[in-house]
């Protein structure tokens, strides 16, 4: 039966990691984004092997998850983004996590978040979001990125002001942020990402035998 190579293998541990500390994605699909992952290795392995390489790794990295998250604060950093992005649209400032792969697609569509989230009768003020890409380099660097605007005024001035708003609700939850105030500049939160694994972890797949 053929084998990973150990950076191949390392390659895959690394993934689940982002992916499972990241926690957006339930197992099967965090399995599925593996499983095309690895079908750029060189090495031969058969489908059934693909797979149980995979769940190796998803497992492995829930495992490790769970016994540190046993040692976390009550309130970590990822609660508090959280609850901030929970303030933000009691203030009508649409906030989306994880939200599309990049910021070119996210820009494109924040505008259907913001029509939806009007559909229920509530004015948008303004957008906050950070994507899939921003999710792993927090997971992997402490440092995440958020974009903003004004929802239906293009003025510098209202941009700003929602800038704004958005950089004190996170520093009134404890986080800390950088952003020096201009347009052109995403705000940034420097941050521990303790995310808890809360759900279960998958049975290990069954080897064939022989």
């Amino acid at each position: 039966m053929s084998r990973l190579t150990t950076e191949e293998r390392d390659d895959l541990k690394l993934w689940a990691r982002i992916h499972v500390r990241g926690g957006y994605e339930p197992v099967e699909e965090i399995e599925e984004i593996l499983l095309d992952l690895s079908e750029e290795f060189d090495s031969p392995l058969s489908e059934r092997d693909r797979q149980t390489e995979v769940r190796s790794a998803v497992i492995q990295a829930i495992e490790v998850l769970r016994e540190e998250q046993v040692g976390w604060p009550v309130l970590t950093d990822f609660d508090r983004l959280e609850l901030a992005f929970d303030m933000l649209e009691d203030k009508d400032i649409v906030a989306r996590q994880n939200f599309t792969c990049c910021g070119t697609c996210g820009a494109a569509e924040i505008g259907i978040e913001i029509e939806d989230f009007e559909s229920f009768g509530r004015a948008a003020r303004g957008y906050v979001f950070f994507h899939q890409q921003d999710t792993e380099s927090a997971v992997e660097t402490g440092n995440l990125y958020l974009s903003y605007g004004a929802a239906n005024n293009n003025a510098d001035v209202v941009f700003l002001d929602i800038g704004q708003e958005i950089h004190d609700t996170l520093k009134a939850v404890g986080l800390t942020v950088h952003w020096d105030g201009q347009l052109e500049h995403r705000i940034g939160v420097t941050m521990d990402w303790q995310r808890r694994w809360e759900g279960a972890i998958p049975k290990p797949m069954k080897r064939w035998p022989f």
